[in-house]
């Protein structure tokens, strides 16, 4: 099935997630309090239209589309994204829970739970089954790794994430990637005995017996244990030999290979004391919230200084300038941050050798880049 007929499968549930649930959750919310206030009868349609106009629903929403509208190829944010609009609902739900009975409660711890699961839907609608349209397209897809971490097969590059943390508490990142115009060499393979390896961020995956995925590229050597290996080497070789494009890395001298460098220095270092905390990245991610909250903010008070008065300026000026700081940083950081993930081995160290034996029981099975079958 052609990707945007999946997309069009999709987006019923998106819609629901998005809109359907917090709006439902506002309708219902005033259902229960006009019952229990027994205020006459109870006009669904018109609670229904004058819950687009509420804040707390308008607002949110209206940044989860804009983040689907973004991030519409990335199907493993997509359920998160989708819980922007239902937060609302989950606080405002506990508080009148507390006020006014559990029923309350019950509607808004169920508004998240709703969307999470509607989004989860229709990113699963996307993506599964794995077909020819899928492979060559840039629609995110996703495989988990035996014994923990994730395989993220994205329109450019390949990225690791919920990896093991990284053995060197010095390590900068909690994610490696790697693009697909640097890649090498694709092998389908087989590992006999349980075997550690590590990667470049120092995080270091225990391969379990059983089917394995090796990728070679950008200095970096990948041994991932997938059970579908075949399958997943099918993916990224035709995926790379489609949407491999060049990205031009910065010279070595500027600012944004700090947290780079400072990983190359770490290659062969045994930690004096292994690290068990994930990589804290709060700042970018701070950064990124005050955006959210302080956004709208500025928005809402430059749509009230047209509406009631220049006094508004002063919050259009005071939330303007945070959002825009904010997301200042959250971006730049983001730069640094993925520039290290693709190369946390210095461009000056060539590829592994792609006869060496990588582990004691590797058993390849090689898969040659391009020459995938299109079904």
């Amino acid at each position: 099935m052609l990707v945007y007929l999946r997309y069009l499968l999709a987006a019923p549930f998106l819609l629901t997630a998005v809109v359907g649930v917090p709006t439902g959750y506002k309708v219902l919310s005033s259902y229960l309090y006009r019952r229990e206030v027994r205020d006459g009868t109870f006009d669904w349609a018109g609670e229904f239209r004058d819950s687009f106009t509420q804040i707390a629903v308008l607002w949110p929403t209206a940044l989860a589309v804009v983040l689907f509208t973004v991030f519409w190829w990335m199907t493993t944010a997509w359920p998160k994204i989708a819980l922007v609009p239902s937060v609302p609902a989950l606080f405002g739900g506990l508080i009148y829970g507390l006020l006014d009975g559990w029923e309350h409660a019950a509607a808004g711890a169920a508004a998240p739970v709703v969307a999470f699961g509607l989004a989860w839907i229709a990113a699963r609608i996307v993506v599964r089954p794995v077909s020819g349209s899928v492979r060559r397209s840039a629609v995110e897809v996703a495989v988990g790794l035996r014994g923990g971490g994730r395989l993220r097969i994205q329109s450019r590059r390949l990225l690791l994430d919920r990896l093991p943390a990284p053995l060197h508490p010095m390590s900068p990142v909690g994610r490696v990637a790697l693009r697909f115009d640097r890649i090498r060499g694709v092998e389908a393979g087989v590992v006999r005995t349980p075997a550690q390896w590590r990667l470049a961020n120092t995080s270091e995956l225990t391969i379990t017996p059983g089917p394995v995925l090796r990728i070679i590229g950008c200095g970096q050597e990948w041994l991932l244990p997938v059970d579908d290996a075949d399958g997943t080497a099918r993916i990224v070789s035709e995926r790379s030999r489609v949407r491999a494009t060049p990205d031009p890395r910065p010279p070595l001298d500027s600012g944004r290979w700090f947290h780079a460098k400072l990983l190359w220095g770490l290659a062969g270092q045994e930690p004096p004391v292994r690290n068990t905390q994930k990589v804290n990245h709060g700042n970018r991610w701070a950064a990124l919230l005050i955006s959210a909250l302080t956004t709208p903010m500025a928005l809402y008070s430059a749509y009230r200084l047209f509406t009631d008065g220049w006094s508004y300026l002063v919050g259009v000026l005071v939330f303007g300038v945070i959002a825009w700081v904010a997301t200042h940083v959250w971006f730049r950081q983001g730069i640094v941050y993925k520039l290290t993930e693709e190369n946390p081995v210095s461009p000056s160290v060539d590829d592994p050798d792609p006869r060496r034996i990588p582990v004691t029981g590797w058993s390849p099975q090689p898969v040659t880049l391009g020459q995938m079958s299109d079904s």
